[in-house]
């Protein structure tokens, strides 16, 4: 949990929020379950708001939207995930989709965001679809 002062830090280290949004293909090697997918996910907007708490920056906003046959919406601001999806995400399997993330944190530079973001997607990933994934 971020502390009144660890946010007073964060707001006097950088003023502006860095802003992160991309748009990936997603393509594995054979179709698998959605929720592993969700999975992944979720396992990548807790590490990036444990990464923000861990330097004392305070997330704006994390949203993640799957588009696909079906669609999967992720949501957090720092705190709970919310999750949205469409009806039968549940049973869908898939082999490819287009992930759209935006992230927000106040107390960084937009370059360590990119970085960190970026790299814990693909850790995330791998770790729940170890050898599945095509490319980004």
């Amino acid at each position: 949990m971020v502390s009144d002062q660890d946010l007073l830090k964060c707001s006097t280290k950088h003023s502006d929020p860095a802003i992160f949004s991309e748009t990936y293909s997603l393509a594995l090697l054979e179709k698998v379950k959605s929720e592993r997918v969700k999975q992944a996910l979720t396992q990548w907007i807790e590490e990036i708001r444990d990464w923000t708490s861990a330097k004392a920056c305070f997330v704006g906003h994390i949203k993640v939207f799957v588009e696909g046959q079906e669609n999967l919406w992720l949501s957090s601001t720092g705190r709970s995930i919310s999750s949205q999806q469409s009806q039968g995400w549940s049973e869908w399997f898939l082999d490819r989709a287009t992930l759209c993330v935006t992230v927000i944190v106040f107390g960084t530079t937009k370059e360590a965001l990119k970085e960190t973001v970026e790299e814990s997607l693909k850790t995330c990933f791998n770790t729940s679809l170890p050898n599945m994934i095509k490319g980004f």
